[in-house]
């Protein structure tokens, strides 16, 4: 089952690893450039709304808020509602669902071992970006801290976890992909921005722990943010294990 999910989902993967590649080292050449304009008589009036960004004064803040911060968690989340809004739809739609009931294991496994392996390339992805983004820097004289980038690694990689579990929620309710995919990114939206509108709701907002400055350019463990990544990424997953129990083919 494993060999099958991972041949169904290459073409997401390959998709996805080289935008997350190309964005990891992409926000390191933007910063590159953006120091060379300052370098210039004449700007670049592309770049100059860029060069009002006091970040560009500071390559770890920079690199955290454009990779970390912003950047890597759209790419990453979009790819994880793109493999988890499939996982349960496309097989009701080839009528392999039957299949797949039929084996001698049980519902919840079969959808963990789809959701484990989805999650297993998201880590993969994340990983690779990251290496990408210490290599560049170390390429071009900006060494990263290998532990700041391992846990802000770890809590990007977990809070892509929260997306792939609606999806995969929505992938059970779902009557096809389009659908599944639509429903997973208002959620997943509603759930990181909306209470942001509220009175010093941004304390309340997902994305407020699903990064974590201080940590990266400081140090340290963010264990509230670890936590709560993991508590919203179990929640959707024993949702999805509850309706799949007892959903009727």
């Amino acid at each position: 089952m494993k060999t099958k999910e991972l041949l169904e989902a290459r073409w997401k993967v390959i998709t996805f690893t080289l935008l997350a590649l190309l964005t990891s080292a992409g926000n390191i050449a933007i910063y590159q450039y953006s120091h060379y304009q300052f370098t210039l008589s004449r700007k670049s009036a592309l770049f100059q709304d860029m060069l009002q960004d006091p970040l560009l004064h500071d390559f770890n803040a920079f690199l955290w808020n454009h990779w970390f911060g912003v950047n890597g968690l759209l790419v990453m989340a979009f790819f994880a509602i793109i493999l988890g809004s499939g996982l349960i739809v496309n097989e009701v739609s080839k009528g392999t669902i039957f299949f797949l009931l039929s084996k001698p294991v049980s519902r919840e496994r079969i959808l963990l071992t789809k959701y484990g392996v989805s999650a297993g390339l998201l880590l993969a992805v994340s990983v690779m970006s990251s290496l990408v983004i210490v290599v560049v820097s170390i390429a071009v004289g900006h060494p990263q801290d290998l532990l700041h980038v391992l846990i802000a690694t770890g809590l990007l990689w977990l809070a892509t976890l929260f997306p792939l579990g609606i999806s995969l929620f929505f992938s059970i309710v779902s009557p096809d992909t389009l659908r599944s995919v639509v429903f997973s990114m208002l959620l997943t939206f509603a759930f990181v921005g909306l209470p942001a509108l509220l009175p010093n709701g941004q304390n309340w907002t997902l994305e407020h722990y699903w990064s974590s400055q201080e940590t990266y350019l400081a140090g340290g463990f963010p264990l509230k943010e670890y936590l709560v990544c993991l508590i919203t990424a179990v929640i959707p997953v024993l949702a999805a294990l509850i309706l799949f129990r007892r959903k009727a083919y």
